[in-house]
């Protein structure tokens, strides 16, 4: 069993505090049973507090530079809005409780406006940020518009970078815009280099991957776009009814709860 000491110890190393701990340890060891016992009962409770409210701040920290622009989680989506979202549940909740840093969520949303594809994306990405985990999200013509422009600027490998490197990528309303060959081909410098990282990749589309063509410059490339998306993905298809009429009437539902 570990000594008051120990704990101590290892409370002020995992705060970089490791001076400290050194310090500290010599010290009790010149006090009174009845000092060393009050110094080390409330030392205990400050380590304690110091550490949540860092995870805290990081968690916060996550979740902003994860730029959501609305943060929805899973708890807020009704799986039993229709039999499609039934049907999705286990394989979706399976992911969404599995995500950490050894196993990094990738999934596509495929299927019709206003399903929901975007909130389950984003509820993915918000769980990433609990974990500690690098998060953004950003809409595909974004993206796309970004990186011309930092070609154009000779700043092309600093804004690849920005999709590149977070451990978990959300690219929504991939399908809303036809890319011409530069665009496909920066697109494809994204994906690729995520797929070769065993990194997160999430994308939402309205489009069937067999159409995925009208979004690329050509075959070839959408192929191999697809490719790289499905390959470790978790794939969704999300037909039915929107989803959104049936989230305005449990808001509503909610107002009048509280009201």
């Amino acid at each position: 069993m570990e000594t008051m000491n120990q704990v101590l110890q290892a409370g002020l190393t995992d705060l970089k505090l490791k001076h400290w701990g050194q310090a500290m340890s010599e010290d009790l060891g010149k006090m009174k049973d009845q000092e060393r016992e009050i110094i080390s009962k409330y030392l205990s409770q400050w380590i304690q507090r110091e550490k949540a409210e860092r995870h805290t701040s990081m968690i916060q920290s996550k979740i902003r530079t994860a730029k959501f622009r609305r943060v929805e989680t899973v708890e807020n989506y009704d799986f039993r809005h229709s039999k499609m979202t039934e049907k999705i549940e286990k394989t979706y909740l399976a992911l969404h409780n599995g995500i950490s840093k050894d196993n990094l969520p990738s999934a596509v949303f495929t299927g019709h406006a206003g399903t929901g594809k975007t909130h389950l994306s984003r509820a993915l990405g918000y769980a990433a940020c609990q974990k500690g985990l690098s998060v953004l999200f950003i809409t595909a013509a974004e993206m796309v518009n970004h990186l011309q422009h930092a070609q154009k600027t000779y700043n092309l490998e600093a804004e690849l970078n920005k999709y590149r490197k977070p451990q978990v990528l959300i690219i929504d309303e991939l399908g809303y815009v036809a890319l011409d060959t530069q665009a496909s081909n920066l697109f494809f410098q994204v994906i690729s280099t995520r797929h070769d990282a065993e990194l997160g990749t999430i994308a939402t589309t309205n489009l069937p991957f067999g159409k995925f063509n009208q979004i690329f410059a050509n075959d070839a490339i959408a192929h191999a776009i697809v490719d790289r998306l499905v390959n470790e993905a978790e794939v969704f298809y999300m037909e039915g009814d929107s989803y959104r009429p049936h989230q305005r009437q449990e808001k509503l539902k909610r107002k009048k709860q509280n009201a």
